[in-house]
C-alpha cells in the first residue's frame, strides 16, 4: 500500500523557532506478525493531521500555539539479536529533542521502537515510569528468533532498566509464556486488564507512576470497532473517550516527558482510523501542555474520574 505524501508536518503547522513538541516519524516495520503496514503509519497520520482543527473544543484553546514541529523521518537499520546498538537512530533523535527543549513524540511503526526511545528517556529522566496502553503485554522472550521483536519490547526494557516501573492498561491477551514469567518473577509491572476497566480508579493508576511519565500508546488498545487498522486488532478495548479520560488525568497530575504512538496499519480507502490516530495524538499534546495553556488551573482537584 503506497501512501501519497500530502504533508511532512504534523497538522501542517508552520514550524516554530522554539517548539515545545517534536513529532518524530519512524516508519520501522520488520517483525509484525498479523496485519502488515505499520511502516505506512507515520505518513498516514501526518496526512490525516492536516484535517484537524487546531482549536481544541475541550481545552478551549489553540493547542498548536505551543509550537509543534516535525522532524525528518528516522530510518532505522533492521534490529536483530546481533545488533550492537539497537535503535540507536531513535535514541539519538529523542535525546537531541529533549536537550533542545522539546517533548519527543514518536509515531511508528511497530512497537519495538519504544526500546530506542526509552533508552534516551531513561538516561535523561532516571526517575521516569512508563504508562503503556495496549491489548498485549509484549513480554515475550523472543519471537521468530528475534528478541527485539515488537512482541518482546517490554521484556527487553525490563532487562536493561530493571528499576523502571511499567504500568500497562487495557491488556486483554496474554501468552502462556508471559503469564508464567509474571507469576514466577517479581517485575516492576502493574497490569490493568481490559475486562475490569469499568472498575478502575484513576487514582490507583496514578500511584503506580512516578512524577515523570513516558506514555507508550499502541493503537490496538482501542477497540477494534473504532480501530480496525492496527497490526493486531483486538475486540474489547477502549473507546476514544475512555482513552482520553485516562490521558487527561495523568497529564493533570504528572509530567509527561515523552510519548510514542505505534502499530497503526493504515487500510486503503478507510480514513477514519488515520484521523482517529492523529486526533488522539493532538489531544495528548493538548493535555500535556494544558497547564501552560491555562486549562487545568481551576480544575485539577476535580480531574480524577472513574474510567
Amino acid at each position: 500500500m503506497g501512501i501519497i505524501v500530502e504533508t511532512n508536518c504534523f497538522g501542517d503547522f508552520e514550524q516554530a523557532d522554539d517548539p515545545k513538541v517534536l513529532i518524530i516519524p519512524v516508519p520501522y516495520e520488520y517483525t509484525t506478525s498479523y496485519v502488515k503496514g505499520t511502516k505506512n503509519a507515520p505518513q498516514a497520520i501526518l496526512n490525516a493531521s492536516k484535517h484537524l482543527d487546531s482549536f481544541d473544543e475541550e481545552l478551549w484553546t489553540d493547542v498548536s500555539k505551543i509550537g509543534i514541529n516535525t522532524s525528518n523521518f528516522v530510518a532505522c537499520e533492521f534490529v536483530s539479536n546481533k545488533s550492537k546498538q539497537p535503535f540507536i537512530e531513535i535514541e539519538q533523535t529523542v535525546r537531541d529533542a529533549v536537550i533542545n527543549g522539546s517533548m519527543p513524540i514518536i509515531i511508528g511503526g511497530e512497537h519495538s521502537i519504544t526500546y530506542g526511545s526509552m533508552k534516551a528517556i531513561y538516561d535523561l529522566f532516571p526517575d521516569v515510569s512508563i504508562l503503556h496502553f495496549g491489548a498485549r503485554c509484549n513480554l515475550k522472550s523472543t519471537m521468530l528468533e528475534n528478541k527485539f521483536s515488537t512482541e518482546c519490547v517490554f521484556k527487553r526494557i525490563t532487562e536493561i532498566m530493571p528499576e523502571l516501573k511499567i504500568t500497562q492498561v487495557g491488556i486483554r491477551s496474554l501468552s502462556n509464556e508471559e503469564a508464567n514469567w509474571l507469576e514466577t518473577n517479581d517485575p516492576n509491572i502493574e497490569i490493568y486488564f481490559s475486562r475490569d476497566k469499568n472498575r478502575w480508579n484513576i487514582a490507583d493508576i496514578l500511584t503506580n507512576l512516578s512524577k515523570n511519565v513516558y506514555l507508550s500508546f499502541n493503537f490496538n488498545a482501542l477497540d477494534s470497532g473504532i480501530m480496525p487498522s492496527t497490526s493486531i486488532p483486538e475486540p474489547g478495548g477502549f473507546s476514544f473517550e475512555q482513552a482520553c479520560d485516562i490521558i487527561r488525568n495523568i497529564c493533570a497530575f504528572k509530567e509527561i516527558v515523552g510519548m510514542d504512538f505505534v502499530e497503526l496499519a493504515p487500510t486503503a480507502n478507510l480514513n477514519a482510523p488515520d484521523l482517529t490516530a492523529a486526533k488522539l495524538i493532538y489531544k495528548a499534546i493538548g493535555y500535556s501542555f494544558a497547564r501552560e495553556l491555562g486549562a487545568f488551573e481551576e480544575e485539577e482537584s476535580s480531574q480524577l474520574v472513574q474510567s
